[in-house]
């Protein structure tokens, strides 16, 4: 049986914010486009009662209790199944996914994916819908997710065993609608899983970062994310490094019962990664909009959504499909077949018209570019025998978070010291 608090918990779980008019300003709240479940169409669009229902099952359409024990916080349906099997979710197995899914039953609701919505992509290319986007190859892992936030009561006072983990990140009472306004930083849809009860984005920006610079959204017209317009300095971003590494951090072990490790630790300081804080060792043959700014920044720190997907990805460890204004060559289905992905950002040696001159090919931009990082001598100490023309190393033996981007660090003997 429930605790008495979480199955009243649909009259008195609002926060102070709503009565102030949050919960109206919110996605869901609102009174043109907000919930209007299909089974309880008599009450007005945005009531509080399409998702939670004061009594038993309405109408008997939807999920009624199950041997007289109503679900948690009153809601129409179970919120999160524990059960759940990742990469293969059904609309049962989260309330909110009965909206934002495909198969939604009780409101259609469509989201496309952060490529699309923000990094220019062909709208309906890629998952259009939430459910679909965690079934895909790579996905946050929803059950790691619950188990990661109840397990931090210290850090997540609000989190319970009932909640559900897209609450970790959304505050489903206060986020608004960015999809259909994404230049303006005031609709924001995430809230900070240490601060559940406001909003996160508004006003911290990736501008905040003099070293950020937004990504193409289109590479031909050099229309930048994330709508579109010339805006280059993150002004129009939100920090998503502060969002992310609000879990994802030095401090935090989050175990991936997906990779059956725990996962890498981020460090986006200026000791950390070199797609963070840390300075650059030079240009590394970089593609616009890097080049161009290169002149007046000494680095070029990253947003974690530059790259990674929030919720699913056809790539591996959630790596966007289109990235700096262009869509990725190919399928990243290991790390050691990442190229598709540096190449967007990098140039390989059909860019740079050297090396191997041969699209996915790297030997220019680490052995022969004046930013080289490696001389092309005792290619034995790392690519093994191989006589004139070596293997390639694996990218994944390198480039990783929290890598030194090393092959081996008793190997440093052959590495070029800017």
């Amino acid at each position: 049986m429930l605790p008495l608090s979480v199955t009243l918990a649909g009259l008195l779980l609002l926060p102070e914010a709503l009565w102030a008019g949050g919960y109206l300003d919110s996605a869901h709240g609102s009174s043109s486009a907000g919930v209007e479940r299909s089974a309880t169409t008599s009450f007005a669009t945005g009531n509080c009662l399409h998702c939670h229902e004061t009594h038993a099952s309405v109408a008997g359409s939807e999920p009624a209790p199950t041997a007289g024990t109503p679900s948690a916080y009153t809601l129409f349906a179970t919120n999160f199944n524990t059960s759940a099997v990742p990469g293969s979710y059904l609309v049962a197995d989260n309330v909110c996914f009965y909206c934002h899914s495909a198969s939604a039953t009780a409101q259609v609701v469509v989201n496309g994916d952060y490529a699309t919505t923000f990094g220019g992509d062909a709208s309906g290319t890629l998952p259009q819908y939430i459910m679909e986007a965690f079934n895909q190859r790579s996905y946050h892992n929803l059950g790691d997710i619950h188990n990661f936030v109840d397990g931090e009561s210290i850090l997540f006072p609000w989190y319970s065993e009932y909640s559900n983990p897209c609450n970790a990140c959304h505050n489903p009472h206060l986020a608004k609608r960015n999809y259909q306004d994404f230049s303006a930083p005031l609709s924001s849809a995430i809230s900070k899983p240490t601060d559940h009860f406001n909003l996160w984005g508004q006003t911290e920006l990736m501008s905040s970062y003099s070293s950020y610079e937004a990504p193409y959204a289109n590479a031909t017209s050099t229309a930048r994310e994330p709508d579109g317009s010339t805006t280059a300095d993150g002004s129009k971003t939100a920090d998503y490094v502060g969002f992310c590494t609000n879990c994802h951090n030095t401090s935090n072990t989050i175990y991936s019962t997906t990779l059956a490790r725990n996962l890498r630790s981020i460090d986006w300081s200026s000791s950390g990664d070199k797609h963070g804080g840390l300075v650059r060792e030079g240009l590394l043959d970089s593609l616009n909009p890097y080049t161009a700014a290169a002149a007046t920044k000494s680095n070029f720190l990253l947003s974690c959504l530059d790259c990674h997907e929030p919720h699913g990805s056809s790539n591996i460890m959630l790596l966007r499909k289109r990235v700096n204004g262009g869509d990725l060559s190919a399928t990243i289905t290991t790390t050691n077949v990442m190229g598709a992905l540096c190449r967007q950002c990098h140039k390989d040696d059909a860019a740079a018209s050297a090396g191997t001159n041969t699209v996915g090919k790297w030997q220019y931009i680490h052995h022969y570019s004046s930013d080289r990082p490696y001389s092309p001598t005792q290619c034995a100490l790392c690519h093994g025998s191989g006589g004139s023309n070596p293997p390639p190393i694996p990218c994944g033996n390198c480039h990783f978070h929290g890598s030194d981007d090393s092959w081996a660090g008793a190997r440093q003997t052959n590495r070029k010291t800017f």
